[in-house]
């Protein structure tokens, strides 16, 4: 069995995504090993740089859900797979549409808008997923028209307002002004909406 030990200046396994791991075998032979975070098993140098390899644990990363560009990239490098691996791997998989950053926008952007949230809240969430802005944008206002806007934050606050039956009106205002702000609604808006549903008298 290998003997492994790492210097005071080396960071814990698991401590550091893409860290490395000295090695000492049985007739003092040193080497090193890329460590994968979490704990995982330690990327050997060759299969760091193995397109192939990487190719493979991307297909099963995308098989749990679909993956932005960025999102893909992270999770290869946290696995320990080298910079060119990665860069193969992400090219392969979006020549044949399994990474389409503006496709995945288009689709969640739908699926937030069905629950309510307003453009610059699905625009946000698609930036910090690492979709480029523009399309980002692009694909929140396509899913929420601006002439829509004014309708559908009123739907969501009908539908909120039902749950906060029960308290005083001035709490039932501010909580679904807030509500509203949350979702991407402008402030203006929530507080005009919020005060047409909840007069206070």
């Amino acid at each position: 069995m290998n003997r492994r030990t790492r210097t005071s200046s080396e960071p814990p396994v698991g401590a550091e995504p893409g860290g490395w791991l000295m090695v000492v075998g049985r007739r003092g032979t040193v080497g090193t090993r890329r460590v994968q975070p979490g704990g995982g098993a330690p990327l050997d140098g060759e299969r760091a740089a193995s397109a192939d390899a990487a190719h493979a644990t991307a297909l099963r990363l995308l098989t749990t859900r679909a993956r932005t560009r960025a999102e893909l990239r992270r999770r290869l490098e946290e696995r320990g797979f080298e910079a060119a691996a990665v860069a193969e791997t992400l090219d392969r998989l979006g020549r044949v549409g399994l990474v389409d950053d503006a496709a995945l926008a288009e689709t969640v952007a739908e699926g937030r808008a069905e629950q309510g949230l307003d453009a610059p809240a699905i625009a946000a969430e698609l930036r910090d997923r690492g979709v480029d802005p523009t399309v980002a944008e692009r694909a929140a206002q396509a899913a929420v028209p601006a002439e829509t806007r004014a309708d559908r934050c009123r739907q969501v606050a009908e539908a909120r307002l039902a749950q906060l039956a029960g308290l005083p009106a001035q709490a039932q205002l501010r909580r679904l002004a807030a509500y509203l702000a949350r979702r991407g609604y402008p402030p203006d808006l929530a507080e005009s909406v919020a005060r047409d549903l909840v007069p206070l008298e």
